[in-house]
């Protein structure tokens, strides 16, 4: 009696999300799988090169020889993760892990490029060199200067990230939390490196800068791409 009374159009797009999800299914647990896994491995080794070969330009007189190894090690995994979790689109149903995982590694090749053309590869040292950064060092010590440095770099690699990354797919709703707190995982390791040989203080002000800034800019990028509609 109830399914003679369920529109024909209900009953059909019910069935077609069933046989959708049972080929998904089928999909992911055949040779596609194995493909993809062995891509985000393969692009996993690729940015360890490249981590490598970034690290090795970072002026290290006063960091001990094995910080190269460890934080290239350490991005290099994370990439692997994400990747896999970008690749095989996996999600649940209150986590989108994967459009959160593609706003991280996009946020972390966007800040990657702005590290790169930073005058000084000491990031504080060059922000306290400024206008903005010496008045914040002078009023609060180099703390603040921190805080307000993680602030606005993640607010704009956050924002760049969410407006690109989540283009396509942006008509599910998404908050911007998760995405946020991935970005704010794989740029954690920069700011350990760029903190060494600083204080406790410095460190915990600008991984809280960080993770602000992210938050802000992912909500910032969001907004942007829904007033423009998904591209």
């Amino acid at each position: 009696m109830a399914a003679k009374n369920t529109p024909p159009e209900i009953r059909e797009g019910v069935r077609s999300g069933i046989i959708a999800a049972v080929a998904r299914d089928a999909e992911l647990r055949g040779g596609r799988t194995a493909r993809l896994l062995a891509a985000a491995g393969a692009l996993g080794a690729f940015a360890a090169v490249g981590f490598v070969l970034m690290l090795s330009g970072h002026p290290f007189e006063h960091h001990p020889p094995w910080h190269v190894v460890v934080f290239s090690a350490v991005w290099s995994a994370l990439v692997v993760v994400f990747l896999s979790l970008a690749l095989l689109r996996v999600r649940t149903p209150s986590l989108p892990l994967a459009r959160s995982a593609v706003v991280g590694l996009i946020g972390l090749g966007v800040a990657g490029v702005c590290g790169a053309a930073c005058p000084n590869q000491h990031f504080l040292e060059w922000w306290s060199t400024t206008e903005v950064g010496s008045q914040l060092s002078l009023a609060g010590g180099l703390a603040l200067g921190a805080l307000c440095f993680g602030i606005t770099t993640s607010l704009f690699v956050a924002a760049v990230a969410a407006f690109v990354g989540l283009g396509r797919r942006s008509r599910a709703a998404i908050g911007p939390l998760l995405p946020a707190a991935m970005l704010l995982l794989l740029l954690s390791p920069g700011v350990a490196l760029q903190s060494y040989g600083t204080s406790w203080a410095v460190f915990g002000s600008w991984l809280l800068g960080a993770g602000l800034g992210s938050y802000v800019g992912v909500a910032l990028g969001l907004a942007a791409r829904t007033r423009l509609g998904p591209g």
